[in-house]
């Protein structure tokens, strides 16, 4: 079943409304096409013409997408004629495919880098252009290039929007009081959490405690181990019983953490539900760290006002990189939202005119920053909330999916992490359980 989502104008801070009006080069009381001409001086100039009628959809699986209408309406200010929609499709996995082959279908579309390693989504792919084709115009150069997904022929049949990865929410107020550094390495992690833990916070490091989340923890480690070593990747992707072995170097960290005294399990074990109640915990204003996935984290905005101790006492905070190495900290990069283009559409021209548009630098910044995500350009201190990240060396971006990391060994990896770190087996236990974890 389809729901529509109604057009509207994104409301966003002023800082956010400061941001877009430079990007598109907007004047109070300024025409359309006076707008449109300043936009132009800061990148986007039009290749088709500006009085086309026509209308362009786009479908995927988010409930609402107000940062995606406010990129329409800025794009309506070169087209002030094309109509552009978002849809959601209920149960998208399952309906996309067949909702591309029916007269309803979307010209714009979502799609993710785990369906092009599935049979079941030729058919998606099928439909989709290939978004690295020159004669588009579409500047991918301003996407990094660990996000972008690839077919087996080279072609690029979608492009991130969106990213994300695993982290830690710091207090920085809190480092600051105690005269703390935020850590760079598993060590300088051990040293902050024995000083807080000397000071008398509740916990040093808050984490989800169940088995689908709490390994967000070991993504740098998991994957760095992984990127180094293709033999390994192979045998954990066959779920060989004797790659269990690959997870003792993680397992030892997560129990030494554990004896360490860096969880207080809990405190930990107070938290209700994955999402609201961590943010909002860790909005308590005595958590120094917590740790979340980039998705966790853009919940953040919204939620400061529904706190009432952060409406109180409000502080200084900041997603960072997490490490359970002494090589530095790394950014294990996967894309999130993607999209794809039907080149099928009745509209083709104008829904690549779009890509070519949402795809640079600003536009790309922007969009992320108002929903509060992980941007996929360069310039990830564009949103002051993961500036940590832009301090990353390139040389210590790992790209996940060309990692290779089958779905299931991650569930083979959480789920022994968390009967280790709850006590429930040893870490020879739990290496011997791999292949045979459920979530």
């Amino acid at each position: 079943m389809r729901k529509s989502v109604v057009r509207c104008l994104l409301v966003v801070s002023a800082v956010l409304v400061s941001v877009a009006l430079a990007a598109c080069g907007a004047s109070t009381g300024s025409s359309g096409a006076s707008s449109g001409q300043e936009a132009q001086e800061e990148g986007f100039t039009p290749s088709l013409d500006t009085a086309t009628k026509c209308s362009i959809s786009v479908a995927g699986n988010y409930d609402n997408f107000e940062a995606l209408e406010a990129e329409f309406d800025k794009f309506n200010e070169y087209y002030p004629d094309v109509e552009l929609s978002y849809t959601k499709l209920d149960d998208y996995n399952n309906v996309i495919s067949t909702t591309l082959s029916s007269s309803d279908a979307p010209d714009i579309f979502f799609a993710q880098d785990y369906m092009l390693e599935s049979d079941s989504y030729d058919a998606l792919f099928e439909h989709a252009e290939d978004l690295s084709d020159p004669a588009l115009g579409i500047d991918l150069s301003c996407v990094r290039s660990s996000l972008l997904c690839k077919d087996e022929a080279g072609a690029c049949p979608m492009v991130p929007i969106f990213s994300s990865t695993s982290g830690i929410l710091v207090n920085e107020d809190l480092f600051k009081k105690e005269g703390i550094s935020v850590p760079t390495t598993y060590e300088e992690l051990l040293a902050a959490c024995d000083a807080f833990n000397k000071a008398g916070y509740p916990t040093a490091i808050l984490n989800y405690n169940d088995a689908k989340t709490f390994g967000n923890l070991i993504s740098d480690l998991m994957y760095g181990d992984a990127a180094k070593d293709p033999e390994m990747v192979e045998k954990l992707n066959t779920l060989d019983p004797s790659a269990g072995e690959y997870m003792r170097p993680v397992l030892e960290k997560v129990n030494d953490m554990v004896e360490h005294g860096c969880f207080n399990l809990d405190e930990c074990n107070k938290l209700e539900d994955g999402y609201n109640a961590l943010i909002l915990r860790f909005f308590e204003g005595d958590i120094p760290m917590a740790v979340c996935s980039a998705d966790t984290a853009s919940g953040t905005a919204k939620r400061e006002s529904q706190s009432e101790a952060f409406t109180a006492n409000p502080f200084s905070y900041a997603f960072y990189p997490f490490t359970l190495t002494d090589e530095g900290v790394c950014l294990v990069d996967r894309p999130s939202v993607q999209f794809a283009v039907n080149k099928e559409s009745e509209n083709l021209d104008m829904a690549n005119e779009f890509m070519r548009f949402l795809v640079s630098q600003q536009e790309l910044s922007s969009i992320a920053s108002a929903k509060r995500l992980l941007p996929v350009t360069s310039d990830l201190a564009f949103d002051g909330a993961y500036a940590p990240f832009s301090t990353v060396d390139p040389a210590r971006i790992i790209s996940a999916h060309e990692v290779g990391l089958a779905d299931e060994v991650t569930v083979q990896y959480r789920v022994a992490v968390y009967q280790v770190a709850n006590g429930e087996a040893s870490i020879d236990e739990a290496i011997a359980g791999f292949g045979t974890y459920e979530l």
